[in-house]
């Protein structure tokens, strides 16, 4: 079993309401590319495997 890894500072700011739905996301083990709400807005989070560990950050492309 691997923990869960968040990096960047936009997931302490998050709302627990919106912060439950990422927890959802990565509980159900779905990989890739997802919208989740951020306060009135939206934003892009990226959930990938990182050997055992499961890495979420926002996704920003270039």
């Amino acid at each position: 079993m691997g923990k869960v890894i968040y990096e960047g500072d936009d997931f302490k700011r998050m709302p627990r309401a919106d912060m439950l739905a990422v927890e959802r996301l990565v509980k159900s083990g779905k990989l890739g590319i997802f919208e989740v709400k951020y306060k009135e807005t939206k934003f892009r989070i990226e959930i990938k495997k990182k050997g055992m560990d499961t890495v979420v950050k926002r996704f920003r492309a270039m």
